[in-house]
């Protein structure tokens, strides 16, 4: 009696160990085929990364440079211009503006530069209208995924933005402009033009498959 007790434990026993290998072997399978999957599929950055800038991000609009514009310490000609490098105008021969590089939608409503800022800080309707219309259109030019990211930027070197009630025409526009050239530095600088109508087409094909409507930033109002 004793020695069939002893083979029944014995017999236990090692079922005990068996099923606990098995499970431990399902377990370890499981966690690999986990682990292969993971690293087969594509990591959640990756298509943001794809539709990042091709070039360096230049010196002329580094973060110190979008600090200096909505703090006021570049004239509003200066801010206009450099704007305007980077929407693709350049000047001709006789002083005038050469609008072929510019980004097509943007030079079909502007073939020539628009004020941005607004640099007779005049504010009746009729010398403001225009200057407010331009900014507006390329604010809405920035894709929604891009927005809100000049202040967390600007943090960094001790901006935090502007008060409410500091608030003036000059600096909200300030602030707009500085927002499309983080954009601009962030997603579009080095990248060609085919490449940006390829972007704007898959942006397109997802916003159709979504059905989702945002109120600004989609790809209708892009410069591209």
């Amino acid at each position: 009696g004793t020695i069939r007790r002893r083979l029944q434990l014995l017999l236990l026993f090692h079922a005990h160990v068996q099923c606990a290998f098995s499970f431990r072997a399902a377990t370890l399978i499981t966690r690999q085929r986990y682990c292969r999957v993971r690293m087969c599929a594509p990591k959640a950055g990756a298509a943001v990364a794809d539709e990042g800038a091709r070039l360096p991000p230049p010196e002329d609009i580094s973060d110190e440079v979008l600090l200096k514009i909505v703090l006021q310490e570049t004239t509003d000609e200066e801010t206009n211009e450099l704007v305007w490098k980077y929407l693709g105008y350049r000047r001709a021969r006789d002083d005038d503006w050469d609008a072929s590089a510019v980004f097509p939608n943007w030079a079909k409503r502007y073939p020539c530069p628009p004020d941005l800022i607004g640099v007779t800080r005049t504010y009746t309707r009729e010398v403001d209208e225009p200057v407010l219309r331009a900014v507006q259109s390329l604010q809405r030019s920035v894709p929604a995924e891009h927005k809100d990211r000049l202040r967390p930027t600007l943090k960094l070197l001790g901006w935090s933005g502007y008060k409410l009630g500091d608030l003036t025409p000059n600096k909200t526009r300030r602030a707009q402009v500085a927002s499309w050239l983080l954009y601009y530095r962030t997603a579009l600088h080095g990248v060609s033009l085919e490449e940006l109508q390829r972007r704007k087409a898959a942006r397109a094909a997802a916003e159709a498959e979504a059905q989702t409507s945002r109120p600004t930033g989609t790809t209708k109002q892009s410069v591209v």
